[in-house]
């Protein structure tokens, strides 16, 4: 086989298999960047070393030059990798599928090819020994490193990005975004919507929201959102709202008029709740997060229609992780914990269950 085909099929086996193997690193990371050390080494110092013999047009040859790319790549590619969820098949994980006979007998696979390997390798390197045939391989050697160091690292971005792309289409599909922006930009329709808080946070309800009339479930929890619009009745299918960890100063009494609302979660520094709120038929889950819930939770009694319900203190996550250590813990000392006996005297005097 040509030289340049044997060092195409070098680069190319070690790059598929160092890229698969990259892209599943968990606790046993170290097998995979060991063997990636010590098997891609070895994997270039024999075939250049064969690189000459092997180069003999015989069928023969070119067998030994593919079975031992296959059994090079099958080392890495059947190795097994696990993090505290679950374990991966690198080549599960490569092909797209998961496979537990894969994650259960991996490593048995990878030792069959190792051995298999390393038995053509030996005779790959007696035939040299016998029939040496001289020349030197440098610059080729030079350009199939510099490949091999580029090409996994191309592989592995690129398939990290198509791999994100894929699981970004998949929240979307269940109604999960990431931004405002994604939501308008797309063109799927869905009645579940949440907006994840963690890329760009809603400092105001947005009113491109409003024009969603069919959905009936909205997620903005986490947000810095610091009030409800006088027009979010325009959702009309709304059957549930979440605006939890949010820093609402007032539950604004037009909410009263999603004549479909069945759960409402809000938080903030909330200190009335509409006499409207407590009235309303269609509301039997509410979650009340705010930092006046200790004088608030009196007024539970007056929900006649509740079925659950889950009041606590608010807490500002963020200018609470900006403290030092010596501030949390002042803060702590000084903080009035939530009363959960007048909490527990009032879930077994009205019957409302707590949900959460």
């Amino acid at each position: 086989m040509d030289k340049r085909i044997q060092a195409l099929f070098i680069v190319l086996s070690f790059s598929i298999a160092v890229s698969a193997r990259l892209n599943v690193l968990g606790w046993l990371m170290f097998i995979g960047f060991g063997s990636i050390v010590l098997f891609g080494l070895l994997h270039f110092i024999i075939h250049f070393h064969c690189m000459n013999n092997l180069a003999e047009k015989s069928p023969k040859n070119i067998l030994r030059i593919l079975i031992s790319n296959l059994l090079f790549t099958s080392i890495f590619l059947f190795q097994v990798d696990f993090d505290d969820s679950r374990s991966y098949s690198v080549i599960g994980n490569f092909l797209g599928f998961q496979s537990e006979f894969l994650e259960r007998y991996g490593y048995n696979v990878v030792g069959i090819a190792l051995l298999l390997y390393l038995t053509n390798a030996v005779f790959m390197v007696r035939i040299v020994r016998k029939d040496r045939i001289k020349g030197a391989n440098y610059a080729l050697l030079i350009l199939s490193i510099l490949f091999a160091l580029v090409l996994p690292n191309v592989y592995a971005l690129t398939s990290f990005r198509i791999n994100e792309r894929q699981e970004i289409s998949r929240l979307e599909d269940k109604g999960i975004f990431n931004a405002l922006e994604d939501v308008l930009r797309s063109a799927k329709q869905t009645d579940r919507l949440t907006i994840n808080p963690y890329y760009k946070p809603l400092t105001e309800f947005p009113s491109e929201l409003l024009k969603l009339d069919h959905l009936k479930s909205l997620n903005l929890k986490g947000h810095e959102i610091t009030a409800i619009p006088n027009d979010i009745s325009l959702l009309m299918n709304l059957e549930s709202l979440n605006l939890l960890d949010n820093k609402l100063e007032a539950i604004n009494p037009s909410i009263c008029d999603c004549q479909n609302l069945v759960e409402l979660r809000v938080g903030g520094k909330i200190q009335t709740i509409p006499e409207c709120l407590k009235k309303m038929k269609t509301l039997k889950h509410l979650s009340f997060q705010s930092s006046h819930a200790n004088e608030l939770i009196e007024e539970l009694r007056e929900f006649k229609n509740l079925e659950t319900a889950h009041f606590y203190l608010y807490r500002d996550w963020n200018a609470y992780n900006a403290m030092t250590e010596e501030e949390k813990d002042e803060f702590s000392k000084n903080s009035t914990p939530f009363d959960r006996v007048k909490w527990n005297q009032l879930i077994e005097e009205t019957g409302i269950e707590h949900k959460y």
